[in-house]
């Protein structure tokens, strides 16, 4: 028994030498000296493109490749589309020899060694190329608009293009993105935030106790049956949106009540403006879809009732437009992914435009075991015809999508090839009758629809799933939702796997971890 103890820890202290000689060797090799890259690009010449043809180019390249990144662009458009908006450059940086670091984000310390090396120098090249030829001198606060505590990401108010050349031409700098660029739109479509004025019809819920009302399509995700099962307890949700109305005592004093009274919390913050709270109701219908109460009031029942909420407002609407939305959702995701006691983060908003900073946010939250799932997206005027929007695209997130109950897609839902998941939530026969859940006020409930319904919808049955078996691993969850999905094992060309079923999803936990 000595010798097998013995042989066990000398593997083990084996195993540690080697693990830590490889950090080892990754740190000497990462150093904080600038490295310019091998093919360099001169500094544009002339003048920046016009608003008018901005915005044409953009938009071809979004039509023609499907998608849009703004690594595609060249230093002349990057350049010109720094002229509008408030004029916020993201500047993602890291050590020059560090490679794809998406996957390690979160363990990353930017606050000493080569990070804060590179992160100071590029400070100091920004501040002697602004200050060549200005006649007073310009400080970082003068330009200062985010330094990202936690993850290497700058973010100034820069318009000079011999700055930007000498950004663009260095190895240690990952990413430029115009933060606050958004092409002019005249058609733009509702953001969102107001609620349905649809009239409600009866067909369209049922009761049960205490009392409360079940929104119809629970019923073809088999989630009152689920709740025999499970009903989320001991799981946290965290939402971010677009604020919560003040007004809604179902996500505040009658959020522990009823049925749901288990000693679970509400819990608000902003990242954005100076309160969780607003006049949108669109974050308000959102929570209460994922965890609204089971109680005695008549309103409209959450998937997972007995779910605990954080709740995090990160933007003004759900069009992730404006730089200060992006920041704050990122911001948002670096705070539920150090909040240990969440799992599953739901997000109802998102950009046709590829963002860095976005995905930044979405990777630190993965790394940290976060389950996350994202809008597919709603339609605006020009982008009805696209797939899936971001995050919601980027492989950190789970893409989910609405459908009608015939099973075509939603009248103003995106679908594609990165969509996973859909969730019933439209009536064929009018495009208005969506799901259900809670007003801005009171306890009557309003129709509300999209990608984002059927995203807050999906992550109450990963709650109830979860909530089964709470010792799962993220990827054991995801097994248990995709393997008891509509076209398992088959994928849909637009649809994923097809429409969830709760109480198979919670079965299949139960029997198999």
């Amino acid at each position: 028994m000595k010798k097998q103890i013995t042989f066990s820890l000398l593997i083990l202290l084996l195993g540690f030498s080697s693990c830590t000689k490889q950090d080892n060797q990754d740190a000497q090799q990462e150093n904080g000296e600038l490295v310019i890259k091998a093919k360099t690009v001169d500094v544009p010449s002339g003048n920046a493109l016009d608003k008018i043809s901005l915005d044409r180019l953009v938009i071809n390249t979004l039509e023609t490749r499907n998608d849009f990144q703004w690594e595609w662009m060249d230093l002349k458009t990057l350049w010109s589309a720094l002229q509008y908006g408030d004029h916020s450059l993201a500047i993602g940086y890291k050590p020059a020899s560090a490679g794809d670091i998406s996957t390690k984000l979160h363990t990353l310390n930017i606050k000493s060694g080569a990070y804060k090396q590179v992160h100071d120098k590029l400070i100091d090249l920004i501040l002697e190329e602004l200050n060549k030829n200005s006649a007073t001198k310009i400080s970082l606060q003068d330009i200062l608009i985010e330094d990202d505590q936690v993850l290497p990401i700058l973010t100034l108010r820069i318009t000079d293009k011999n700055v930007l050349t000498r950004l663009y031409n260095l190895e240690n700098v990952r990413y430029l993105e115009p933060l606050d660029y958004w092409p002019n739109d005249p058609n733009r479509a509702s953001t969102g935030c107001a609620a349905s004025t649809e009239p409600l019809n009866t067909a369209d819920w049922t009761a049960t106790t205490p009392n409360a009302l079940v929104p119809w399509n629970f019923n073809n995700h088999q989630i009152p049956a689920a709740w025999n099962v499970s009903q989320g307890l001991g799981i946290t949700v965290g939402v971010i949106d677009a604020g919560l109305r003040g007004s809604q005592t179902l996500l505040a004093a009658d959020f522990n009540d009823g049925a749901s009274n288990v000693g679970r919390t509400v819990t608000t913050g902003y990242t954005l403006g100076t309160s969780a709270f607003t006049g949108c109701n669109h974050g308000t219908s959102m929570s209460g879809a994922a965890v609204g109460p089971r109680n005695n009031k008549g309103g409209t029942v959450g998937v997972a009732y007995k779910s605990s909420l954080n709740f995090i407002r990160a933007a003004d609407d759900v069009i992730l437009d404006a730089s200060a939305e992006k920041t704050a959702t990122k911001n948002a995701f670096i705070q539920m992914g150090n909040n240990a006691s969440i799992k599953i983060i739901s997000l109802s908003m998102g950009s046709p435009f590829g963002s860095s900073v976005l995905k930044d946010g979405v990777d630190y939250a993965y790394g940290l075991g976060k389950l996350i799932f994202a809008a597919a997206g709603t339609s605006l005027t020009w982008t009805s015809w696209w797939g899936v929007i971001y995050p919601a695209a980027y492989s950190s997130c789970v893409a989910v999508t609405g459908i009608r109950d015939n099973g075509s897609t939603c009248a103003t839902c995106h679908d594609g090839g990165k969509v996973q998941y859909t969730i019933t939530m439209e009536r064929a026969a009018n495009n208005n009758r969506n799901s259900l859940s809670l007003a801005g006020s009171g306890f009557t409930p309003t129709y509300i629809g999209g990608s984002s319904v059927a995203t807050s919808t999906t992550a109450g049955i990963a709650a109830l799933v979860w909530s089964a078996r709470p010792n799962m691993t993220r990827t054991q969850l995801l097994n248990c939702l995709t393997n008891t999905a509509q076209f398992y094992p088959n994928k849909n060309s637009t649809k994923g796997y097809g429409n969830l079923n709760a109480l198979s999803a919670v079965n299949y936990a139960v029997a198999n971890y």
